[in-house]
């Protein structure tokens, strides 16, 4: 009987592939999580007022972009909005494909002497604790934001080593569908990104040219176009300048302190399995490594691209995930240079943190978020509706249950009205609400769910 070389490239494709059929896993089993309550009401109310420019959240618009919503209402369209949870789901999960396609590609081009880089690369990529466990799957914007920033770099990247412009159309391209993904902080990590790689190859001469210059100059004009004339106002930029300043307003010395401590071994941790290993072989001396002039540049472009979120006191992980790519490739290039027995270890740690995407799908985390007591937020959702019939319905509860219960009762009520904030004016309505607000008529009922009370007011029509 012949043993399974768990350091054969074989090994390590099938491995890949299975990470990537892992992602699906969560995607019909968990109820709305946190903030996926809120894309799905903004991409079917995008649908019902057949306004494909203007996000509006509980029927007020809001300055947000649209481009992110429009895959999701193009996959409903086939599955049906009874499934947009499983749809806003789906887009991240691709995202985090295409994401370990071009880490691959990057490894395999940075590391061309390595035949198996590419798959390394995708596996390390989609085994991360961070990617594989939340942000990868999770019906959140952030895993499509990530992906485009890092097409983007790698495309930049292949542009300036080659003083190509077709690379650099291409990730102007990435960095464009980025920004208008979320928001202008993509220009921010594109531009950090692109001095390192102009710097560490010496070739400033490409901002000269001007096939290089006109290009650069008209995807900066970008953002400014949008808020003039999509949403009419600084919305979009101005959103994330305010964004960014509370990140380093209200905290005191030892508030940074912590944060600047802490954060990069956050980052770390969250990139596990292969990162932790790679850490620990480092700091115990177990395994030298060395810093290619590709590998210092990667390196080098993943700190300064940290940095702005390091330096602040607010900064959250999930400002990370754009960054997760860029390690992957990373710690593909340090595994390259591992003793064998530490290659095993480090294809045994990826297959294990595979593995557990099943019983952590199916179990703990249904466990966690849906199954312990008061948690089921469909169960709530369906007695609002036999409770309500066919009275409107309106709400003032926009934390994530009011807004999942939201989410849910729209797409089950699909022939009539999405559900809009109650502005103080309506009679004869039913209002769900967060706190008890008595002006808002006579209370039906109250439910205790993750953490938060829901209030169902009936609002008399005398």
């Amino acid at each position: 009987m012949t043993s399974i070389n768990i350091t054969s490239k074989s090994f390590i494709q099938a491995i890949a592939i299975f990470a990537a059929l892992a992602m699906l896993f969560p995607l019909p089993v968990m109820q709305y999580i946190g903030e996926e309550g809120l894309y799905a009401i903004k991409s079917y109310e995008m649908f019902m007022r057949q306004d494909l420019l203007h996000p509006s959240i509980l029927g007020i618009i809001w300055p947000h972009s649209p481009v992110y919503h429009w895959p999701i209402i193009g996959l409903c369209q086939l599955i049906g909005w009874e499934h947009v949870d499983i749809a806003i789901r789906f887009i991240s999960v691709c995202a985090s494909w295409l994401s370990a396609l071009v880490a691959a590609l990057l490894a395999r081009h940075l590391f061309r002497e390595h035949a198996h880089a590419g798959w390394l690369a995708a596996a390390i990529y989609l085994s991360m604790g961070e990617v594989s466990f939340w942000y990868g799957w999770l019906g959140y914007v952030d895993a499509s934001f990530g992906c485009f920033i890092f097409t983007s770099i790698a495309a930049l990247w292949i542009a300036i080593e080659k003083e190509n412009a077709g690379w650099f159309l291409t990730a102007l391209l990435s960095i464009t569908v980025a920004f208008l993904l979320k928001n202008i902080t993509a220009y921010a990590l594109f531009g950090l990104a692109g001095f390192v790689l102009i710097l560490r190859m010496r070739r400033w001469h490409l901002l000269k040219r001007p096939a290089f210059l006109i290009p650069g100059l008209l995807a900066l004009s970008v953002p400014f176009a949008y808020n003039h004339f999509i949403i009419h106002s600084s919305g979009n930029a101005a959103v994330t300048f305010r964004d960014a300043l509370r990140n380093f307003q209200g905290f005191g010395l030892l508030d940074y302190m912590g944060h600047w401590l802490s954060y990069p071994f956050i980052f770390i941790v969250r990139a596990m399995p292969v990162s932790l290993l790679i850490a620990w072989l480092w700091l115990s001396r177990k395994q030298a490594f060395r810093f290619s002039h590709d590998q210092l540049t990667l390196s080098i472009i993943l700190l300064a691209c940290l940095a702005p979120f390091w330096l602040s006191a607010g900064g959250t992980p999930r400002y990370l995930v754009p960054l997760y790519g860029l390690a992957a490739v990373t710690l593909t290039g340090l595994s390259l240079q591992l003793e064998m027995r530490h290659l095993r270890t480090t294809i045994w740690l990826i297959t294990v943190f595979v593995l557990l995407k099943i019983p952590y799908s199916f179990g703990i985390l249904p466990y966690i978020k849906d199954w312990m007591p008061e948690r089921n937020v469909k169960v709530v959702a369906e007695e609002i509706m036999q409770l309500t019939a066919n009275a409107p319905l309106r709400t003032q509860n926009d934390v994530s249950t009011g807004l999942a219960i939201a989410a849910y009762l729209d797409v089950w009520r699909q022939e009539r009205p999405p559900i809009h904030w109650y502005q103080g004016q309506e009679k004869g309505v039913f209002i769900m609400a967060e706190t008890a607000s008595p002006q808002l008529g006579n209370l039906i009922k109250t439910w205790r769910l993750r953490g938060d009370t829901v209030y169902l007011y009936w609002q008399p029509e005398q």
